[in-house]
């Protein structure tokens, strides 16, 4: 459970309202001739729009954004968001700022709701007495918005598997959770900003380096997280700082995306790294000295997508005869 020690979880309750009530089954009858429908604007599949909608839009979009920001650190995992403890306080914080804005916005809109629904009604002076009959009031919707989150631990129940019922297995598919989540970041930023492009902005790197951040905060669920972060800095870094991304570099970035578009893709890429630097230390040479000496010529990482050559020099370290015993880092508390 030690991943489960250092994992800080956040749970976010996010509720809105979409300014519509349902139709009733007379509604529904009468409204069934095409002709005497109420406009789109009114009316849609089983709903009719009794206030509006532009004036929830900030509030609606502010869920969406609290959800991004906590998806840029975390991943999901027992209904909430998991992240390290480090970054768990940073997000607290954020959060906090997110549900003041919240608050205000919904101020903002209780108080001016009843001239809203007027004006709203006088847009449409030909249904405008059908509208005023569906109104609710503004104590009717008031408890329909909500923003609420908790942060916790999930620590293990003691010895004994019933005690410990499912969160081994549910702390062992983290990392695929991890995998499947920059797998579909990758596809979006792909989507948006390099399908059919033949060269790009800095802006376009954005998404990339998001992905970057994520893997290297969840890097402590497990040492493979560390393969993929590596290869992602190797690329970002080897990118002009200005200008537009094009021809090789460009290539390079959709070599990667391309690798973090598919988890599948990821976890043979992972293996094959692996593979190959177990095949350097079996290369190793044991001296007299003291001394491991590693082979001149490092073995291709055999990456199909962008063909990069490896060629590292030859390196010397001298280690000490007894193993030295490295001192365990222990997590910080985390104040709830």
């Amino acid at each position: 459970m030690e991943v489960l020690d250092q994992t800080v979880w956040v749970h976010i309750n996010y509720r809105t309202w979409q300014g519509k009530k349902t139709l009733t089954r007379q509604e529904i009858s009468r409204y069934s001739d095409p002709d005497k429908t109420p406009p789109e604007d009114l009316i849609t599949p089983g709903t009719k729009a009794i206030t509006d909608p532009e004036r929830l839009k900030k509030i609606t979009s502010l869920g969406k954004k609290i959800h991004r920001e906590c998806e840029k650190v975390c991943l999901k995992a027992f209904g909430a968001y998991g992240t390290s403890l480090e970054a768990g306080e940073a997000l607290m914080a954020r959060l906090q700022i997110f549900k003041d804005e919240h608050n205000a916005l919904l101020k903002e809109f209780l108080d001016n709701y009843e001239a809203s629904n007027d004006a709203w009604a006088r847009e449409h002076p030909e249904w405008e007495e059908w509208l005023r009959n569906s109104m609710l009031s503004r104590s009717e919707i008031e408890n329909r918005f909500k923003f609420e989150f908790q942060a916790y631990k999930i620590s293990s129940g003691g010895e004994g598997a019933l005690m410990n019922y499912g969160l081994e297995q549910e702390q062992s598919g983290l990392f695929g959770q991890l995998l499947l989540e920059v797998e579909r970041m990758a596809n979006d930023a792909w989507e948006q900003s390099f399908e059919n492009r033949d060269k790009t902005s800095q802006k376009a790197l954005r998404p990339i380096k998001t992905i970057l951040n994520k893997l290297e905060t969840l890097s402590y669920i497990s040492g493979k997280v560390g393969v993929l972060t590596n290869r992602v800095k190797v690329v970002l870094d080897a990118l002009p700082k200005s200008g537009f991304i094009e021809g090789a570099d460009l290539s390079s970035v959709c070599g990667l995306l391309n690798l973090l578009s598919s988890s599948r893709k990821m976890n043979e890429y992972i293996k094959q790294v692996s593979a190959n630097q177990s095949q350097v230390v079996d290369q190793v040479v044991d001296t007299d000295e003291e001394e491991i000496v590693s082979s001149p010529e490092q073995p291709s990482l055999g990456d199909d997508l962008d063909n990069e050559a490896w060629d590292e020099p030859a390196t010397t370290q001298t280690y000490p005869s007894e193993p030295v015993q490295q001192p365990v880092a222990q997590p910080t508390s985390f104040a709830f």
